[in-house]
């Protein structure tokens, strides 16, 4: 096992977009939120486990979007704050909030002053079609003003660059405008071809065939991953393999999953399968409950892992690893 070094801590699956891309099903009817305590507890956890290789976490705090309750997020960072815990190493948000100079400006002044220096935003042909390009536009520049010129970080900023001088609207591009940037994106993003991107991959993109991903374990995404992502239930997932469920933080210490992994390796129908043989592994257990593979084929094992999981999910199997269900959401092809 390696090291955790970075954790996601998540405060809801809430989310005022509901992009066709969203790995983690994000959205603006899931409306639970994770107990900013409960969260400071699993960030002084995760930074136990690191003290013990003399190392510390680096944690971002995400969603969703943690912005859609900004008294929650900033509790959260005044309670880590005040147990001791390094400040978070970046707040990720789609600058939906992003409506005003003075809005933005105070936001981050309060950011910076409980020490984070770093606050990501999102620029592309998925988050574009709910969130203005002027919204992150204005975020950046006062960004760059409060928390200094590497302050700001945008992911898929060739797409910002393109767009941030002109008047960018999603509505005004035809469906096949459309449909082509986002294939474009998804390509350039292959490795996150999982919850809603792994559907919308199997509208607009051909692949290969389950066999061509056969002998193909995924060792080193669960078990070799330096990053976790814990949702608001407590649930720890590898990497940005949200979904599949290393164990949980409400019912167990981390330390306990960590250290059960590490000595003993996962148990169950799920991550031993994925761990030893990879997402093929599991077609023989997934079509005893309805799977067919996609006549298309899949662009990547992650594709086809997603595709596996969901199939048992929806058959109501194996739910102690493949959880929660905002992660799953129901698609037709």
């Amino acid at each position: 096992m390696t090291d955790w070094r970075f954790a996601g801590l998540m405060l809801s699956y809430w989310c005022s977009a509901r992009c066709r891309f969203c790995y983690v099903g994000a959205g603006p009817e899931h409306t639970s939120w994770a107990d900013p305590h409960r969260v400071v507890q699993w960030w002084r956890q995760l930074e136990t486990l690191a003290n013990r290789s003399d190392r510390h976490v680096r944690v971002h705090i995400t969603g969703g979007e943690p912005f859609g309750r900004p008294e929650l997020l900033f509790q959260v960072l005044a309670l880590a704050r005040d147990t001791g815990l390094l400040p978070a190493d970046k707040i990720e948000t789609n600058a939906f909030w992003a409506t005003d100079d003075r809005v933005v400006r105070d936001a981050l002044e309060k950011l910076k002053s409980f020490g984070v220096t770093l606050i990501t935003t999102d620029a592309d042909i998925f988050h574009q079609e709910f969130v203005p390009l002027t919204h992150v536009r204005r975020l950046v520049e006062i960004g760059q003003d409060v928390l200094g010129e590497n302050g700001v970080r945008i992911r898929w900023g060739n797409f910002y660059d393109a767009h941030r001088d002109s008047d960018f609207n999603f509505d005004e591009l035809s469906d096949d405008e459309i449909h082509c940037l986002q294939a474009d994106a998804l390509l350039a993003g292959k490795d996150r071809l999982n919850g809603k991107a792994a559907w919308l991959a199997a509208e607009l993109l051909k692949g290969r065939p389950p066999e061509a991903f056969r002998d193909n374990p995924c060792r080193k995404a669960i078990l070799a991953s330096r990053h976790v992502h814990i949702d608001p239930y407590g649930n720890i997932f590898p990497g940005t393999c949200c979904g599949i469920v290393l164990g949980n933080a409400v019912s167990e210490q981390i330390s306990e999953v960590y250290d059960w992994l590490d000595q003993n390796g996962p148990t169950g129908p799920i991550l031993p399968v994925l761990v030893e043989q990879g997402p093929f592994g599991l077609i023989g257990l997934a079509q005893r409950f309805g799977f067919s593979p996609l006549p298309q084929g899949y662009v990547t094992q992650c594709q086809l892992c997603y595709h596996l999981r969901s199939a048992l999910f929806h058959a109501n199997q194996c739910r102690k690893w493949l959880t929660p269900a905002e992660c799953y959401p129901q698609f037709r092809i």
